[in-house]
């Protein structure tokens, strides 16, 4: 699995212990450790204390998505 994919669909920690995880598993849970590291590298503060408690990218991406379109969204108000 690329890092794309970690940004873009769901992902669930495996349950159990590493050993038992599938060449699979443990291939998109690399991904999504990196995509995770990767997206709190580019956040500002605020950003990292609402992010830093999701366990994967996506759940980040789409939490940063929300707040920005609401943002966005209040910036459009106000103009008008």
């Amino acid at each position: 699995m690329c890092i794309a994919k970690a940004i873009t669909k769901p992902f669930v920690i495996p349950e159990g212990d590493e050993d038992t995880w599938s060449d699979i598993t443990v291939k998109e849970f690399e991904a999504n450790v990196k995509a995770h590291y990767s997206l709190l590298q580019t956040l500002n503060d605020n950003d990292i204390s609402r992010a830093i408690n999701f366990n994967s990218a996506y759940d980040i991406l789409c939490n940063l998505i929300v707040t920005n379109e609401r943002t966005s969204q209040v910036k459009r108000a106000k103009l008008k």
